[in-house]
């Protein structure tokens, strides 16, 4: 028995992902087997037969994120397609989400990463965010849209302006003055500022209440944690 790091109860933990399997889906081959890139070794990656995990939640609280967050988006994302593919780069998009379900899904994403213990994850650290953000899973509160804003680009190839599905470990970088954290998964690149106050800048793209949400294209060769996977491939097969 161990400690569940959502409902904070006593009980015996699932070996928990941290991003939803069903993300992982388009990557692998035909055995079932997806590239992992780490940057060591002679080839920079090895073989994963699942997405990263770790004895995170208990089973009770796995059924809540599948339920409630998890089940929504693979509907409104995966399945519905809201976004063009190929996609002009010059294109502004506008889809439309349930807004509850749909942020804090993302914010579940990030919390499931601030809680880890895996060097994966390591670059979040939420600090007096985490309770914060594990009360609005509990109670499915999504707060206002400057509260936590999301934000995503969608990610595409520079000449075939298809989307790219890849799964990328968080970066931590600074927009409007304030930290925000940012994992892409799903064909775009999503971030989510963590800050006690507004971040106007970060706010003109973000997700809005109505459930509206603004997208542009970046060609992957332009996205940096696409090029540092790039790279820790490339380094290693020099060596």
């Amino acid at each position: 028995m161990a400690i569940c790091r959502l409902c904070e109860n006593d009980r015996e933990l699932r070996n928990s992902h941290i991003i939803s399997e069903f993300l992982y889906d388009a990557l692998y081959n035909n055995k079932h087997q997806l590239m992992g890139i780490h940057g060591g070794g002679s080839r920079g990656w090895k073989v994963l037969q699942k997405g990263i995990r770790e004895p995170l939640f208990c089973e009770p609280c796995e059924q809540h994120f599948n339920k409630h967050f998890e089940t929504p988006f693979l509907a409104q994302w995966l399945r519905g397609n809201p976004l063009p593919d190929p996609w002009n780069a010059t294109d502004l998009v506008t889809v439309q989400v349930d807004y509850t379900a749909f942020k804090l899904f993302h914010l579940s994403v990030l919390f499931r990463a601030g809680v880890s213990t895996l060097p994966t994850y390591a670059a979040v650290t939420l600090g007096p965010h985490e309770a914060r953000l594990r009360r609005l899973l509990l109670d499915r509160n999504a707060g206002e849209s400057w509260q936590y804003p999301v934000f995503g680009y969608a990610v595409v190839h520079h000449t075939t302006k298809r989307l790219i599905t890849m799964i990328t470990q968080p970066q931590r970088s600074k927009f409007g003055g304030r930290w925000c954290y940012g994992m892409m998964y799903g064909g775009a690149e999503w971030w989510v500022c963590v800050a006690s106050d507004r971040n106007v800048e970060f706010e003109q793209m973000a997700l809005r209440t109505d459930g509206s949400m603004p997208f542009i294209a970046v060609p992957w060769n332009e996205v940096g944690a696409v090029q540092d996977a790039s790279s820790a491939l490339n380094s290693a097969s020099s060596r």
